[in-house]
């Protein structure tokens, strides 16, 4: 699934790039920068990777791993293509940040936060990022 993952997607971002690069319109409005199109693009597969992940009730890791080759191949577009973006890591840092946010905010709302003090929400939403930025490092759980 991963392989043929990575190859829709950037067959989804060439193909909204050619047609940029073409002058067309998207989605009715003029024209947008390539870089946002991409950045959309990517946004939208990690909130459709979460959507799935919520819905049926995936494992972290499973999640995690998704999402990171999203950004992975994200990047390798952007690399492989510099008249998009200068940078390509600013993205990937972007897209890190927008999964890290669904996946804790997520988290958060499951557990609650009303009797919570904002001192112990700090200490958990530190070893939650912790734990994600963990396992998307490293493909597992921390010891």
């Amino acid at each position: 699934m991963s392989v043929y993952f990575k190859y829709l997607h950037g067959f989804i971002i060439y193909d909204i790039y050619k047609k940029l690069s073409a002058g067309l319109e998207f989605e009715n409005r003029s024209l947008m920068n390539c870089i946002d199109a991409v950045e959309g693009t990517a946004n939208t597969i990690i909130e459709g990777l979460f959507h799935l992940f919520i819905e049926y009730n995936l494992d972290d890791t499973e999640y995690i791993r998704n999402i990171k080759a999203v950004m992975d191949s994200t990047d390798i577009f952007l690399q492989n293509n510099r008249e998009i973006s200068d940078n390509p890591r600013t993205l990937k840092k972007v897209l890190y940040e927008h999964a890290k946010d669904l996946w804790l905010n997520n988290l958060f709302n499951k557990i609650g936060t009303d009797n919570i003090n904002n001192e112990q929400i700090s200490e958990r939403r530190e070893y939650n990022g912790y734990y994600f930025d963990y396992i998307y490092n490293h493909g597992t759980y921390p010891l």
